[in-house]
């Protein structure tokens, strides 16, 4: 947790205001370092209870930051004061999923095969680092783009963390969700990572048929068949859907967990493997961009641990878009098994699956080895997303004179004209924080080729022209190893976290998150203490779902409620139940 220097306002112009959501007023606002477009939650601090939604809500960021999937919302920043916190977040111009449902009524299944496998894809995500949602909903997916909106397929984002729970040994008791997605085991008060796949399951029966598989007029009667768990396929719409989708369904709505699919093996599912072919996920493998995007990646060499986090805040901050989402495609391409990052074996097929005459010479099994590691930043085993961007990212255009400064100013803390070791082991000290001084002044050495101990500007920029200049030797150097050992090399997406709290703001405290990830139980336990003492019952807690209550963050606003209530009633007749 850090303070920040200057205003708030300094670093972002106010623009308009978006929406209320459950946590508060969401606005959109320009960063006036990058000139990007993001959206601003304003979220309003519970100071006279001592169960305050502050930790709620750096329980959320922290676990945001740790994050990098492309169907989940991106966490820039947050800056708290005495009543407010502010969340800085990606800007997502779609609108919400359900606001599309009630436009169109109902999807094909090409269209809602896209839309579930990326859901599904970010929950596997999700429960491979440990993270349960639990209250997923199509109000809790935005659609990334106002220009693919009315399309035939778009792209979603994953958003509102603020009900996320970290996964432990023993089953979660506290009842939480909305009503017509809420799985059955927590209307019983012990369930696991298992009650998003039943959310996931009422979502693909909505996007198939336009309502809920479990209605009623009353919240008592909608967890009553919710408890049943009979599935209705009897509305004519259904004879139009493949039988393969009926079963994917019933798959992900069994009453007891343990037969429920998880999110890996609903991606498995037949009845992806029929539809996923017809969708644009084949569109982006045209030779000139593919020939692109092999030649960058194929060619990334950044040996320096200061050259890894500067390719990372500039991807994270000035990456053009149309080049992001052009990758995007190839990502989601390469990723065959949709779990969100790429295994060697996926990474090695989409290189060497192709009819494209590549001039590079990747046979050699100690090639491939060679290039995966250099990509692999954190020594993973695995491709994240983010580390995919930054080596397949078009270099000569991201490594600018403009966005090298300003990626230098941010690492020059106090403004000297030099990084210096204090400001490197500032930066680079999550990732070995026992580490002594003089390694961190060695570390400056090895770029400092004046000896005057720090690195100026001229030597920054000569530093990261080597990734361009170098490119050619991409096999030939090992990792240095003087600080961050065999297995602790640097990690993207924390690195990110450094870079932008730098830029924060005075009479603002800023919470470091990127201090926080290695120990985000640190803020659950403080929110298991508070709650020690607080049994949560079905009819105490039916503000949480959906009940309509004031100040209740999970709930629909009461005008959103109703009308979701009478579209759901209108849509549903009485032979779907």
């Amino acid at each position: 947790m850090k303070e920040g220097t200057g205003d708030l306002y300094s670093h972002y112009e106010l623009l308009n205001y978006l929406g209320k959501g459950g946590f508060g007023r969401v606005y959109k606002v320009k960063h006036k370092l990058s000139n990007q477009f993001r959206a601003m939650k304003i979220i309003k601090c519970k100071t006279n209870n001592p169960h305050s939604n502050s930790y709620e809500i750096i329980k959320q960021i922290n676990i945001l930051k740790t994050l990098d999937h492309p169907n989940i919302i991106k966490i820039y920043e947050f800056y708290s004061t005495e009543k407010y916190i502010y969340i800085i977040n990606e800007l997502c111009t779609g609108g919400e999923l359900f606001n599309k449902i009630v436009e169109v009524k109902y999807f094909t299944e090409s269209t809602a095969c896209f839309i579930m496998r990326q859901l599904l894809s970010a929950v596997a995500y999700c429960h491979d680092k440990g993270v349960i949602h639990r209250d997923l909903k199509p109000e809790n997916i935005l659609i990334e783009d106002s220009e693919e909106k009315d399309k035939e397929y778009f792209h979603i984002k994953i958003i509102d963390f603020g009900t996320c729970e970290i996964l432990k040994k023993k089953k979660l008791t506290e009842q939480i969700g909305t009503s017509f997605y809420i799985a059955p085991e927590v209307l019983k008060n012990g369930y696991n990572e298992k009650c998003d796949l039943w959310s996931c399951g009422v979502i693909l029966y909505i996007l198939l048929c336009g309502s809920p598989p479990f209605y009623g007029k009353s919240e008592k009667e909608i967890f009553q068949k919710i408890l049943e768990g009979n599935i209705n396929f009897k509305h004519k719409i259904w004879n139009k859907i493949s039988q393969d989708a009926k079963n994917l369904v019933t798959k992900l709505l069994q009453v007891d967990p343990t037969k429920r699919l998880s999110a890996a093996k609903a991606l498995e599912d037949v009845w992806f493997q029929k539809n996923i072919n017809i969708n644009v996920i084949t569109e982006i493998q045209t030779p000139n961009n593919y020939n692109i995007f092999i030649k960058n990646i194929t060619e990334f060499c950044a040996e320096q641990k200061l050259q890894q986090a500067t390719l990372a805040f500039l991807v994270h901050n000035f990456a053009p878009k149309e080049e992001l989402n052009e990758l995007k495609k190839i990502f989601f391409a390469l990723d065959k098994n949709g779990d969100g990052k790429l295994s060697k074996e996926e990474f090695v097929k989409g290189l060497t699956n192709t009819n494209l005459n590549i001039d590079f010479h990747l046979n050699e099994e100690e090639s491939f080895e060679g290039l995966i590691k250099n990509i692999d930043s954190d020594n993973n085993g695995f491709i994240t997303f983010e580390e995919f961007l930054i080596a397949s990212i078009n270099k000569e255009k991201i490594l600018t004179e403009k966005n090298l400064k300003m990626a230098f100013n941010v690492f020059d803390r106090d403004k000297s004209g030099g990084i210096s070791h204090e400001e490197l082991k500032y930066i680079l000290g999550e990732y070995n924080p026992n580490a002594k001084e003089y390694l961190w002044k060695k570390m400056i050495e090895q770029i400092d080729l004046n000896k005057d101990g720090q690195i100026s500007y001229e030597e920054f920029h000569n530093m990261m022209m080597d990734v361009i200049k170098n490119k050619k030797k991409r096999f030939s150097m090992q990792m240095p190893k003087l600080i961050f050992g065999e297995n602790k090399n640097i990690n993207v997406n924390l690195i990110n976290n450094n870079f932008i709290n730098n830029n924060n703001t005075n009479n603002i405290t800023v919470f470091n998150s990127s201090k926080h990830n290695s120990n985000i139980n640190e803020s659950q336990n403080l929110i298991d203490k508070n709650k020690n003492n607080n049994t949560l019952k079905l009819k105490q807690n039916s503000a949480r779902i959906n009940n309509n209550k004031k100040n209740n963050n999970n709930e629909f606003t009461k005008s959103k409620s109703n009308f979701k209530n009478n579209y759901f009633k209108k849509n549903n007749n009485s032979d779907n139940g």
